[in-house]
């Protein structure tokens, strides 16, 4: 049982030491791909508008 422990602290701290390598700049690109899907709406909404007005 006491072995168990250790390995699976050993395991907890390896993975602690790769969440920092997870995803680098995920936040960033998640925030660029949102700033793009708002404006290609906005457009498309735009341009939706002024052909169903027509």
């Amino acid at each position: 049982m006491q072995d168990n422990l250790k390995d699976l602290s050993a395991l907890e701290l390896d993975m602690q030491e790769l969440e920092a390598m997870e995803a680098p700049g995920f936040w960033s690109n998640f925030k660029d791909g949102v700033t793009v899907s708002v404006a290609v709406s906005a457009v498309y909404g735009g341009v939706a508008s002024a052909v169903a007005v027509t």
